[in-house]
């Protein structure tokens, strides 16, 4: 069976309510008139925490829409269902999956400015991403954290996207391949089961800076990666993707896509404008 591919959009710290309404406005539509050209394609979106209920809320809309349609067809009252019934058909409309761009390692304690896991299951969530280079340098997070965060995205059963890449200093000195090899095996807990499991591998030379690997030097890293699940983490092996971050734009997505062994994008920038991220999105069909 042919994995989907996955593509993630990381807005950062972008985006109020208003540009989310009118980003959905456009996005939404985009996905509802190419519903069979997006088929093998699931589309995930991280906006910053606040705005994620929010977000979750306008997709659900679509879900009650079918709930309602469902249920007069059936001629069932919605009390005739159980929680996990109507959950299970109000996700299945979503046109789009959630995701978070961090959690923490705990599922509750004194920490204050942080959100746990189970918060972010609670609001929607599907996905989370962890040791973004930019949190990894901003706030210090070593692999080992990471990890942990892992198993707390784990626990509430939400599909990590973790991120990799190694810096212009280690690239030119030829260590890319083991810096990154060091942070897969450090970062991914090889003691749990997961369903899903994605990986980001996201050159730290090449985020925002226009700056995009070629797709030779792309296609030896996602090798790395497949190699590290084959061999190193064999019981993982069947249930991981292989994404590709790092200046995505609509001109090279598709190029991107054809490599070997890339299973989809995570996309920064290019994801704030919904017209761009529709047509990255379409890239591969």
């Amino acid at each position: 069976m042919m994995k989907k591919q996955i593509i993630a959009a990381n807005w950062k710290m972008n985006h109020g309510f208003e540009e989310a309404d009118l980003w959905l406005e456009s996005f939404l539509k985009f996905v509802s008139e190419n519903k069979a050209q997006l088929a093998e394609t699931e589309i995930v979106v991280c906006p910053p925490v606040f705005m994620i209920d929010y977000v979750d809320s306008e997709l659900m809309e679509s879900g009650f829409q079918r709930l309602e349609t469902l249920l007069k067809y059936q001629g069932r009252d919605v009390t005739q269902m159980s929680e996990e019934e109507i959950t299970a058909i109000i996700f299945k409309e979503r046109m789009f999956s959630l995701g978070a761009q961090d959690c923490h390692f705990e599922i509750s304690g004194s920490f204050t400015g942080d959100i746990s896991s189970e918060m972010l299951k609670k609001i929607g969530c599907e996905y989370v991403i962890l040791g973004h280079s930019e949190r990894r340098a901003g706030h210090f997070e070593s692999d080992e954290i990471v990890a942990k965060k892992v198993r707390a995205a784990l626990s509430q059963n939400l599909t990590p996207i973790i991120c990799v890449g190694e810096s212009k200093e280690t690239r030119e000195q030829g260590k890319h391949l083991e810096f990154v090899y060091r942070q897969i095996m450090n970062s991914v807990p090889s003691d749990v089961k997961f369903e899903k499991l994605v990986i980001a591998y996201e050159p730290i030379w090449s985020i925002g800076t226009g700056l995009v690997p070629t797709s030779e030097q792309i296609k030896e890293m996602a090798k790395l990666i497949k190699k590290i699940f084959t061999e190193k983490m064999p019981n993982i092996a069947d249930s991981y993707f292989t994404l590709y971050g790092g200046s995505v734009t609509a001109q090279n997505s598709a190029e991107i896509l054809k490599i070997e062994n890339v299973d989809g994008l995570l996309v920064g920038k290019a994801s704030l404008d919904a017209a761009e991220f529709s047509k990255i999105c379409s890239s591969n069909s």
